[in-house]
């Protein structure tokens, strides 16, 4: 017992050691808003393509350091649809984590790439069609991120690209028929759980794009974002949004 006891001391003495020696990390907090265009395809809808707009807030961190950067974003958004009747959508993204390695030193074009592991919900109601009875898309995934910063004279412009690799995902089990409907909360909670099913790219296919542009001295940034999210099998789920952010850097930076 004490030579166990001395082996996780030391133990924690190297990990401690090691993160005293660790450089310095760059601690930021961002929040955005943002207006999208969304297109919404659904299998369970008649599949019909209601499109709307949408609006969205966000909260990210990023930790940076010399060679690797950690990052963590949550997101909710509301909006209205219109095709044959209105629908309307929430959606809301608990957690997108991401730790990536620079893989070059190079100051006119820094390159990360890394995993990144995302859980995504999505809910639909279409009361003229289909009264009240929820529709909803909900996913776990992971899948490579690159991000790359380019200077351009005192802007600089970052952009951000993700896809999928390998998901679970929950769909309704079968079309709504019944006049029987609940819209309580624990319905919105356990249905984006129910009926998870594994898949990969030929399943699930989860691509994003985004741009932003900033003065280098400045706090905030304009961008541009792009979003695909379709689920292959019958009945066939897309969902699509444009989307023009308007971004903040919150609070002062931080060295940890």
């Amino acid at each position: 017992m004490k030579l166990r006891g001395l082996s996780i001391t030391l133990l924690l003495l190297m990990a401690m050691i090691g993160m005293a020696q660790e450089p310095p990390r760059d601690l930021r907090h961002w929040v955005s808003f943002k207006t999208q265009y969304v297109s919404i395809k659904d299998g369970y809808n008649y599949g019909l393509a209601h499109n709307g707009l949408n609006l969205a807030g966000t909260y990210s961190l990023t930790s940076t350091s010399e060679k690797n950067v950690f990052s963590y974003e949550t997101e909710i958004a509301f909006g209205a649809n219109y095709k044959q009747g209105v629908g309307l959508a929430w959606t809301f993204k608990p957690f997108d984590f991401f730790y990536g390695f620079r893989l070059n030193n190079n100051p006119d074009l820094t390159l990360i790439l890394g995993p990144y592991l995302a859980g995504n919900y999505r809910w639909h109601l279409y009361p003229e069609l289909q009264s009240g009875h929820m529709l909803w898309f909900s996913s776990y995934e992971i899948g490579p991120e690159l991000w790359a910063s380019v200077p351009l004279d005192q802007r600089l412009l970052t952009i951000s690209v993700a896809s999928s690799l390998f998901a679970l995902n929950s769909r309704p089990q079968s079309s709504p028929e019944s006049y029987f409907y609940s819209l309580t909360f624990n319905d919105f909670v356990s249905n984006v759980h129910s009926n998870m099913k594994a898949g990969s790219i030929d399943v699930y296919q989860h691509f994003q794009i985004q741009l932003a542009l900033s003065n280098i001295n400045r706090r905030f940034r304009i961008g541009y974002g792009f979003e695909y999210q379709g689920y292959s099998k019958d009945p066939k789920y897309q969902y699509l949004t444009h989307s023009v952010n308007l971004i903040w850097q919150v609070g002062n930076k931080e060295k940890n």
